[in-house]
């Protein structure tokens, strides 16, 4: 993968969603429903985020070491990235209270959409918590980011492809906190060199969602379909979060130290993340020399930024 082919692949993503999109407002408006059971819809949904990327990798014939990193991690290490993500969940509901100052919580929304099917919650977890964070974390620490990080700028890289996770969510809310996980799961795979620690992550915030919806809809089931907030509530929750997250965040800080510390070659990788240089080599005549590395910016990353831009504009205008 190099980062062009990275940025193909992100935006024939959003092209697929905008493309399936479309067709369902169509068909809504030829009098056809608009909905898809909620399954299918996941289902649909994780397919197009992960199969372009597969076969952008297949056709340029990428190796599969650099894209399936599923390295073993030793078992403290486990136990340090559960606790990791218990002390930046301050921060990522800081982030979501943010966002709903503007927009409207689009997860509920959809949760609201499971309830309404009546699903069972080992279904839901099923698709939510472990189809939803596989793919996409193959998707996009996986491929994506493999392309990105040959620019030997691993941080740009890092913030990049969760930008790009962020944007793939095409509402402003799920953008929002999805961008502060992306840069999370993107700096603890490459200090592990391995991908579990995102898959386990995004497992434990997609899990620990589910189990809350079914808990409010199991316990205030009247309530739960009007469940709204007012301006005031919003930024005390806000401010609560913002409070904590300044702790939490730092002892996430320390957490991650441990984690390098407990891997191979995890403090190396720790500090290239915030000390890429440019790569110097020996010429012939004794000189050194700087070899060019690619842009992690590329004309098809920014193309898909600004079709995923422009949809969230128009659905955030159309739903004032």
């Amino acid at each position: 993968m190099t980062p062009v082919r990275s940025g193909i692949v992100f935006t024939l993503i959003i092209i697929l969603f905008s493309g399936v999109s479309l067709i369902l407002s169509i068909a809504a408006l030829r009098g056809g429903s608009d909905k898809i059971p909620i399954f299918q819809n996941i289902i649909i949904s994780e397919s197009i985020v992960l199969l372009p990327g597969l076969i952008v990798a297949t056709v340029c014939g990428s190796e599969v070491d650099e894209i399936f990193r599923f390295r073993k991690l030793k078992p403290l290490t486990w136990v340090l990235i559960v606790v990791f993500m218990f002390c930046i969940e301050p921060l990522v509901s800081a982030v979501n209270a943010l966002s709903l100052l503007f927009t409207d919580n689009a997860a509920m929304d959809i949760a609201k959409q499971y309830m309404d099917q009546e699903s069972s919650l080992l279904s839901v977890a099923l698709i939510m918590a472990v189809v939803g964070p596989f793919a996409e974390e193959l998707a996009f620490r996986g491929i994506i980011y493999a392309g990105l990080r040959k620019s030997g700028r691993l941080l740009s890289a890092i913030v990049l492809q969760a930008l790009l996770f962020g944007l793939m969510h095409l509402n402003i809310n799920q953008m929002s906190y999805a961008i502060v996980l992306g840069i999370a799961f993107g700096i603890l795979d490459e200090v592990t060199n391995s991908l579990w620690p995102g898959i386990i992550g995004h497992f434990m915030i997609n899990f620990g969602s589910v189990v809350v919806v079914y808990l409010l809809d199991s316990f205030f089931p009247d309530a739960f379909g009007d469940i709204s907030y007012s301006r005031t509530e919003i930024l005390y929750s806000f401010a609560f979060y913002a409070v904590l997250a300044l702790l939490f965040t730092f002892l996430a800080f320390l957490i991650l130290k441990l984690i390098a510390k407990n891997e191979p070659g995890g403090q190396f990788r720790l500090y290239r993340i915030f000390h890429s240089k440019d790569l110097k080599v020996i010429t012939g005549d004794g000189n050194t020399a700087t070899v060019k590395r690619p842009p992690v910016w590329t004309v098809p990353v920014i193309i898909g930024i600004v079709i995923a831009v422009v949809e969230m504009g128009l659905a955030f205008i159309m739903g004032m």
